[in-house]
């Protein structure tokens, strides 16, 4: 009887191994000390930002507003070469306020004695984030003469259609001293896509004087207080 018990025993515990080996070589048989690993949704090298990747959104900057400034004595710039980016006009400089008004042809004859208004050139150029401006330098005035900063400015401007360039004011000299950054990859410039009318009237939309009675000119005839 004894050995009866005993054979029962070891058939149930051989049947209870069988089947336990069984699950584990079944194919749908989970793990079971191992926990089971997700796969991520992103592949990070996929998504990864490159250095040398630039994406053309196909989008032009507009300006809404363009500064009338000289070049700042730590920054590197360029001017635009193009001829049409360029032009001459009659500009009343207000060096206190640090101004320039563009003057219209009407009013010439009623303001020609003012000493401040000069034939002037003016200049497109750009910053190294790309943000234009517009430089002024005076011409040669009725007699021919110009000092030694305006001719060296211009000299400034021709230097800057060809490379980045900072310019320094030297005292010492009447001149500036000019940077050129030659040996250092910088990038090239980006050329704003507007036109030169458009640059000029975004630039002087607050300063340009077509009327006599403007308080700009009231003001430098002493007829009203700033």
């Amino acid at each position: 009887m004894a050995n009866k018990e005993k054979r029962s025993l070891d058939d149930l515990e051989n049947g209870e191994k069988s089947k336990s080996d069984e699950d584990q070589d079944s194919p749908n048989a989970e793990p079971i000390n191992d926990v089971k690993l997700k796969k991520p949704k992103i592949d990070l090298e996929r998504v990864r930002a490159k250095a040398d990747q630039s994406i053309d959104l196909g989008v032009t900057t507009e300006y809404t507003v363009i500064p009338i400034r000289n070049p700042k004595p730590d920054e590197f710039f360029r001017c635009m070469a193009d001829e049409d980016y360029s032009m001459d006009a009659h500009i009343l400089s207000l060096k206190t306020e640090n101004e320039w008004y563009l003057i219209d042809p009407d009013i010439l004859p009623q303001i020609q004695l003012e000493s401040q208004l000069r034939v002037m050139t003016l200049y497109v150029c750009v910053t190294m984030n790309s943000t234009p401006f517009v430089t002024c330098i005076p011409q040669p005035d009725e007699m021919g003469k110009i000092n030694s900063w305006h001719t060296s400015g211009h000299r400034t401007m021709e230097e800057a259609k060809l490379c980045w360039v900072r310019r320094q004011a030297v005292k010492s000299i009447g001149a500036y001293v000019i940077t050129k950054a030659v040996n250092a990859k910088l990038p090239d410039p980006k050329w704003p896509t507007m036109k030169l009318s458009e640059i000029i009237d975004r630039a002087f939309d607050k300063y340009y004087i077509n009327d006599f009675q403007d308080p700009v000119l009231q003001r430098l005839r002493g007829e009203m207080m700033s």
